[in-house]
């Protein structure tokens, strides 16, 4: 009966190290600086936890000790963990329990111990933290007490981890706030100079979103939850592994070359896309990761973090099993946002300005109308087009600031070439999330009318793609538009999403072939016979054909053959500012 208690001691406690997760590399390295302080109070050669496994003790954390762990019968904590209080050895050699450890006969020779128990709070003993010297010594009441003030910290610190804030409650795994807590113990431990940073996604976002929609998020976590434990699995003897994000985990490793972290995740992949029963549901998790070297003494474990979605969001826009970081990917994010960030200051400090080129009539060249084209004169970073900040400002809430500033300055500009007697209509872009707004149509018209203009004389431009149908809001924007005057242009026809559907549903009056076709018109019978067919298409629906980006001779002697109607392009002129374009319309 005994012995059969002595087995459930040893389950018990097991289960609690297996809980708290103490073996670790991360658990140790977060008690480093505790093994440090302990070493220096006792001014002892030797400091370290040790967790008492079932046949092994692992020193997690130590000073002074050039070994990992012993066998459970070379373990004098194994005797500490049965004591109520801190146990104390004055001299190693006079005990016969340990005359013979080899840490007492052989190197270093130890004479002294002191350890005092590290207690869960269910009252289990997992191991104890210790100090060690090369002569015997007593320790009086007061150290006594400091070891286990040392031991309490120790076993708090350890327990830390198992709170919601700091483990994955679908993994089980330390989570993003850990690995920031944990990252100087890690880099300290490293031996080598080649420290790597991973971050393996495993069920990218637009999955993700239609599998929770159509499954739940049991089946998910489930996934989730499985790829985690292959992860650790196959992780177990090389590093820690976190989950920094919903299917996102992140691990350092210290290995010789980028060779060799690249084949670690080919094997990673292996195991990771297996497929997987999810509650009850079949599924095959993805393999996408980001790579990235570090320096410790420069970058902070936001700094890898950040890193490594840049990796990852590359993987897996390129449909790639990894990339590594790329600073210039990185340096163009950055400046992406810090547009974002410098829009609105922009915009009241009057840095944005229009520009308007020219379409002119193919058989005449007379110039007939003007594109609206915004440019951006940054303080900081000088031109910037809007090729670049367009789709920023689209991912933010400034589009609807933005486009309102240029809907504001076109019109004004229209109102003035009105009054000068300048013979021009002027189109302007709008985006989908500017034409999805109701009441947009309204607004527009009342502008026109507050400037005394006819809404004939605007044309907005819209790019083709997936929002473009006639049920919905912005189909009924633009109902609303035609119906008072306002023509509708489709932008960048061919150069993509190309649905002839909407063409004879929505109010369209004109269509602008993409400068992707009128590239090679005059070289590519190819692009020659799709531009015929758009243009046939269009003079069968009543539509304007506009060619974008004219830039010979020859590619305007084509589109005149196949009968377009305006043309647009440096061929007639740059972008050009208002009194330019005035002087150029003049009779």
């Amino acid at each position: 009966m005994p012995q059969l208690s002595e087995e459930l001691k040893v389950q018990e406690r097991m289960t609690v190290v297996g809980a708290l997760q103490v073996l670790d590399a991360a658990a140790g390295a977060s008690l480093d600086r505790i093994t440090r302080l302990a070493a220096f109070a006792f001014d002892a050669p030797v400091a370290f936890v040790s967790i008492v496994g079932v046949d092994t003790q692992r020193f997690i954390s130590r000073v002074g000790l050039e070994i990992t762990g012993t066998d459970i019968r070379s373990s004098i904590c194994s005797y500490t963990i049965t004591s109520p209080d801190v146990m104390v050895v004055e001299d190693l050699g006079a005990d016969p329990r340990f005359v013979e450890n080899a840490l007492v006969c052989g190197p270093p020779h130890l004479r002294f111990y002191a350890g005092a128990p590290l207690i869960a709070k269910n009252g289990v003993a997992i191991g104890a933290i210790c100090v060690m010297g090369t002569a015997p010594r007593e320790l009086d009441q007061q150290d006594r007490q400091h070891l286990k003030t040392l031991a309490a910290m120790a076993m708090g610190q350890l327990e830390l981890r198992r709170l919601s804030g700091r483990q994955d409650p679908v993994s089980g795994l330390p989570n993003r706030h850990q690995f920031h807590i944990d990252y100087d113990g890690l880099v300290a431990r490293a031996t080598g100079n080649c420290l790597h940073a991973v971050m393996v996604d495993v069920l990218d976002v637009p999955r993700l979103d239609e599998a929770g929609q159509a499954l739940g998020l049991p089946p998910l976590e489930a996934m989730i939850h499985r790829s985690g434990v292959r992860l650790r699995v196959a992780l177990e003897d090389i590093t820690d592994i976190y989950h920094v994000g919903v299917s996102r985990f992140a691990f350092l490793v210290d290995l010789p070359s980028p060779g060799d972290v690249e084949a670690l995740l080919l094997e990673l992949k292996q195991r990771i896309t297996r497929p997987v029963m999810a509650a009850a549901v079949p599924m095959s998790p993805q393999f996408h990761a980001g790579i990235c070297a570090f320096d410790p003494a420069a970058d902070s474990s936001n700094d890898v973090l950040r890193k490594l979605l840049v990796g990852v969001q590359a993987a897996i826009s390129s449909r790639r099993d990894f990339c590594w970081y790329s600073e210039r990917r990185d340096e163009l994010l950055r400046r992406g946002y810090r547009l974002a960030a410098d829009a609105e200051r922009g915009l009241r400090r009057e840095e944005f300005y229009l520009l308007f080129q020219p379409r002119v009539d193919t058989l005449s060249g007379a110039v007939v109308s003007a594109e609206a084209l915004i440019r951006w004169n940054h303080p900081r970073l000088g031109p910037v087009g809007p090729a670049e900040f367009i789709p920023v400002f689209e991912r933010t809430a400034l589009m609807p600031a933005v486009s309102g500033w240029v809907v504001d300055a076109a019109l004004d500009q229209l109102a003035l070439w009105q009054r000068d007697g300048v013979p021009l209509g002027m189109s302007i872009n709008l985006t989908a999330s500017d034409l999805s707004t109701d009441g947009m149509a309204e607004r527009l018209l009342q502008k026109l009318a507050a400037r005394d203009l006819r809404p004939s004389l605007l044309e907005i431009e819209i790019t083709e793609g997936e929002w473009l149908r006639a049920n919905t809001v912005a189909g009924d924007q633009l109902a609303r538009l035609a119906a008072a005057g306002v023509r509708v242009a489709i932008d960048d026809f061919g150069s993509g999403y190309s649905n002839f559907g909407y063409l004879s549903r929505l109010p369209i009056s004109t269509i602008k072939m993409d400068k992707s076709l009128v590239d090679h018109v005059a070289d590519d019978p190819g692009a020659r016979l799709k531009a015929k067919a758009i243009i046939e298409l269009a003079r069968g629906l009543g539509y304007t054909t506009v060619a974008e980006g004219v830039e010979s001779l020859e590619q305007r002697q084509v589109l005149t053959e196949l009968g377009c109607d305006q043309l647009q392009g440096y061929l007639f002129a740059a972008p050009l500012a208002a009194h330019e374009l005035a002087a150029m319309a003049a009779p």
